[in-house]
């Protein structure tokens, strides 16, 4: 075999072959790899349980329940909303979100309104639209009990850029 050929295939090999057994390595390796639940998108809360509380926060929990929770996904971190400007993050353990919303500076109100706000919801992949169902606590008020609550899947308006 002349010199120059076999330079050809020695950079045939390493520039071909070996790129593509790193691929079918990477290929096997990531078999097992399961894409996280989606929950991205606007949700809307069904308020029927939270306006029949007679708890001092219930005012507090109607209208976090009367407005539209949007949730932007990436793997299993989120950043969830709530309305009149509540954000933060929360994170997707296989079918449970947990995510915490920081309180105001005054944890003296009366109504519990400026205490950090927890959601914990089960999400249920089978149902079209999908659903979540869950819980709105607020931290450290005693007299605030837990308030259940379901969630409903916005569909995406039509026209979008996604």
């Amino acid at each position: 075999m002349a010199h120059t050929n076999r330079n050809f295939v020695i950079a045939y090999i390493l520039l071909v072959g070996l790129p593509l057994v790193g691929l079918v390595g990477v290929l096997r390796s990531g078999r097992s790899l399961n894409a996280p639940f989606s929950v991205d998108g606007a949700w809307k809360i069904n308020a029927g349980a939270l306006q029949t509380s007679s708890a001092p926060c219930a005012a507090f929990l109607s209208s976090v329940s009367n407005s539209p929770v949007s949730i932007s996904q990436s793997g299993t971190s989120l950043v969830i909303g709530l309305g009149g400007g509540k954000l933060t993050t929360g994170t997707l353990e296989g079918k449970t979100i947990k995510a915490q919303f920081a309180g105001a500076a005054n944890p003296n109100a009366t109504d519990c309104s400026d205490r950090s706000l927890t959601l914990t919801a089960t999400l249920d992949p089978q149902t079209e639209p999908r659903t979540l169902s869950g819980r709105l606590s607020v931290e450290g008020c005693t007299s605030c009990a837990p308030v259940e609550f379901r969630a409903v899947k916005q569909p995406r308006p039509a026209g979008g850029t996604r």
